[in-house]
């Protein structure tokens, strides 16, 4: 037993024993501090995110402020058209429930091509995959077009693209989810809102041209489509719909042919002066693509006709139900 003591005592005083008994102790301790400390810690990192979280409430808090205005302000107005006896001639020779263009003949401003029958391509769903090959082919032709874009992350170059070589970039919406974009007038207002802000912080432009997903006079929704139109006049923006469609919209791929035919045909029977061609920067819209520059080739081997971008010398084409 002695002996087994005497052991004992030599190994305590072994300079090796103390020093792993003392960082033993220092862990231990460091093992204490760190759990005394860790609830302080992210107390401090919880209260900074709350902060933070407050900071982005407010702001948004003052956005919904500012678009509950806009809002109340448009249905004021509304309110004020509906009460007012409006004449609408509804054109006899045409057709009832078919599509008639409104024309706002006398505001146009003049500009280099007064007199000319002004054709403007503009292309909606973008920018996707073949927005790149159709700006090379407009390049390739030294024509301006109008892009309506949707939000599409991942496709930041092409956005700035269109603005940087000269073309309108317009907004469709950001979603183009049509059961969003017209569950209601502050839903509307969000998603334009959504866009548009999109659109300035990628190129800098601040966009004043609008395209309805579905066209002004889509029946994909029960709100009232003038409560739309009121709020984007609030906002000066103008929007534009379509009097010519290279059909590219429908389910499946249309032939270049057919897109061909069809476009100059409606071209060609048009009695307007402004022609907005609706065509898709979309993906499994190749198609269009290929038939671009013989599109372009046709249109301008017409008489008195020039092909522009949307601008403000541009008459709004508007679609109404009659």
């Amino acid at each position: 037993m002695n002996e087994e003591i005497k052991e004992n005592t030599k190994e305590q005083n072994n300079p090796e024993h103390r020093k792993r008994i003392h960082t033993l102790k220092k862990m231990i301790v460091g093992i204490l501090l760190s759990l005394l400390l860790l609830p302080t810690i992210l107390s401090v990192v919880a209260l900074g995110q709350i902060h933070q979280l407050n900071m982005q409430l407010n702001q948004s808090l003052l956005i919904l402020s500012d678009l509950s205005m806009q809002v109340q302000e448009v249905r004021r107005i509304a309110e004020e058209n509906n009460s007012q006896d409006v004449e609408i001639d509804t054109n006899a020779s045409q057709p009832t429930g078919q599509l008639q263009q409104i024309t706002m003949e006398d505001a146009a401003p003049s500009d280099s091509y007064e007199g000319m029958r002004k054709v403007c391509l503009t292309f909606d769903d973008g920018p996707s995959r073949n927005t790149d090959a159709i700006l090379d082919i407009l390049d390739s032709y030294g024509i301006k077009a109008t892009f309506f874009v949707n939000g599409h992350p991942g496709f930041e170059e092409q956005y700035r693209r269109i603005v940087d070589e000269g073309h309108t970039i317009g907004m469709h919406s950001y979603s183009h989810v049509y059961s969003d974009v017209y569950a209601s007038l502050e839903g509307f207002a969000m998603d334009t809102l959504e866009i548009r802000t999109y659109i300035r912080e990628l190129t800098g432009e601040e966009c004043v041209y609008y395209r309805f997903p579905g066209g002004s006079s889509n029946t994909v929704h029960t709100m009232p489509m003038q409560e739309c139109i009121d709020y984007l006049d609030t906002m000066g923006i103008t929007y534009f719909d379509w009097n010519v469609s290279v059909g590219d919209a429908l389910g499946y791929e249309r032939s270049v042919n057919a897109i061909v035919d069809t476009t100059m045909a409606q071209i060609n029977a048009l009695d307007a002066q402004t022609i907005v061609i609706l065509m898709h920067d979309a993906p499994g819209k190749e198609t269009t693509v290929e038939a671009l520059p013989i599109l372009i080739e046709k249109i301008q081997a017409l008489d008195n006709v020039a092909i522009v971008p949307i601008t403000e010398d541009v008459t709004p084409v508007h679609h109404v139900i009659q």
